[in-house]
């Protein structure tokens, strides 16, 4: 029996580095340390083990978590799962996210 998924072909174009190899995703936006980094490096081992999604779904899944995280960021810096960003580094912030 053959299942046949969804995309299958032009996910067959795509290295298998890049269904495995995730982490890179989170450089932009996620803290280097903490409880957040270790969730979202938690992620993206399970993301890689799953053959039967496409890199697009696993890029989707963790700008999923990137926007929830951002909106809870408040929450987040209150409780101290991420650091409270200075005035700079929120601008800059803002400069790479837009």
């Amino acid at each position: 029996m053959i299942i046949v998924i969804a995309g299958q072909d032009e996910e067959s174009k795509v290295y298998f580095t890049e269904h495995v190899f995730l982490e890179h995703h989170l450089e932009p936006w996620c803290p280097k340390k903490g409880p957040v980094r270790h969730f979202m490096e938690l992620v993206c081992v399970g993301l890689s083990k799953n053959p039967y999604i496409t890199v697009q779904m696993k890029l989707e899944h963790i700008n999923w978590f990137h926007n929830y995280f951002e909106e809870k960021k408040q929450i987040l810096q209150d409780t101290g799962a991420i650091p409270a960003l200075s005035h700079k580094q929120e601008t800059d912030h803002e400069n790479i996210t837009s």
